[in-house]
């Protein structure tokens, strides 16, 4: 900056500003977005069209080919990402609408769907 020009002070908002009602609902409209953007990760893959849908209960689920260790690894689900899912589990392996492959000890299912 050159010399002699002052840059305008930056005035600090008072106490008062964060007990007004607009800063409540600006606080709520962000968080309620970055929640959506959140949550919005793990869903995007369940619309419920199979009737069972289910939820990842551990860190990171593998999603495999195949219904076996060594089938091919496709990728990686998240703890609380649903899922569409049939009712077809082979040596431990259920398999997705998609027919890939995840592990059935970590998958529990939602309220109101059967996955039998």
């Amino acid at each position: 900056m050159p010399l002699g020009i002052k840059r305008p002070a930056l005035k600090r908002p008072g106490v008062e500003a964060y007990r007004s009602w607009t800063f409540v609902l600006i606080l709520g409209v962000i968080l309620t977005v970055l929640a959506m953007i959140d949550r919005g990760t793990g869903t995007a893959g369940a619309d419920g069209s199979t009737g069972c849908q289910l939820e990842v209960t551990t860190d990171q689920l593998n999603v495999r080919a195949g219904p076996a260790e060594q089938s091919e690894l496709l990728g990686t689900l998240d703890r609380g990402t649903l899922v569409d899912g049939t009712r077809t589990v082979t040596d431990g392996f259920r398999a997705l609408e998609d027919g890939r492959f995840v592990s059935d000890t970590y998958l529990t299912p939602v309220p109101g769907t059967d996955c039998g």
